[in-house]
């Protein structure tokens, strides 16, 4: 991992200490898997891994409860874009992206809110929403979103086979598709 993202996960880190238990393994999961993807898809990691490493740290700021609420999802949204912004000055970060990653963080959960163009039109903040959806399918996420669900592993399984993420928010590339498929298909040989 480039030096830059590992000085903002330093700094992100400390801030993912006191959100959600399941949120370090979630963030290192998703810097491994984004890096994957940038890879095979020559997306730009600049934009890509900010987003990734910053995109919850706000749950350190909004009161303890099921992050599905909507006022919740609102709530840390804000309070991320504003940790991101300030992270990504104490970096040095380029400001011209600064501006749209900070963005992306705002809004990266707008799907909840009936949002789902967005993803489509960025490929960028698409790929993250892949991401971020593929770890409830992998072997950490898996078990944490079943937790704050209350579903057992069969109606897990059934939970993401009929989430509408496929049609409303088609997978933004061929890697990401691929890899929730994996998580999927090794979640339901765990059964």
């Amino acid at each position: 991992m480039k030096k830059i993202y590992s000085e903002i996960w330093k700094l992100a880190k400390l801030y993912y200490e006191k959100g959600r238990p399941m949120d370090i393994d979630h963030i290192k999961w998703m810097m491994k898997d984004a890096i994957f993807v940038c890879e095979q898809e020559n997306l730009d990691d600049s934009l890509l891994l900010p987003l990734v490493i910053l995109h919850d740290v706000g749950y350190a700021e909004v009161p303890k409860d099921n992050p599905f609420k909507l006022d919740l999802r609102e709530a840390h949204m804000r309070a991320s874009a504003i940790i991101a912004k300030r992270i990504l000055a104490e970096v040095s970060y380029p400001k011209d992206k600064v501006k749209r990653i900070v963005r992306m963080v705002s809004i990266h959960d707008n799907w909840a809110f009936g949002e789902n163009d967005i993803y489509k039109d960025d490929l960028v903040l698409g790929t993250f929403n892949d991401l971020d959806y593929v770890w409830m399918a992998t072997p950490k996420g898996f078990p944490a979103l079943m937790k704050i669900l209350k579903k057992n592993r069969a109606q897990m399984i059934e939970y993401l086979e009929n989430d509408d993420k496929p049609k409303s928010r088609p997978f933004s590339t061929e890697t990401t598709k691929k890899l929730y498929l994996k998580y999927l298909e090794d979640r339901k040989k765990e059964i």
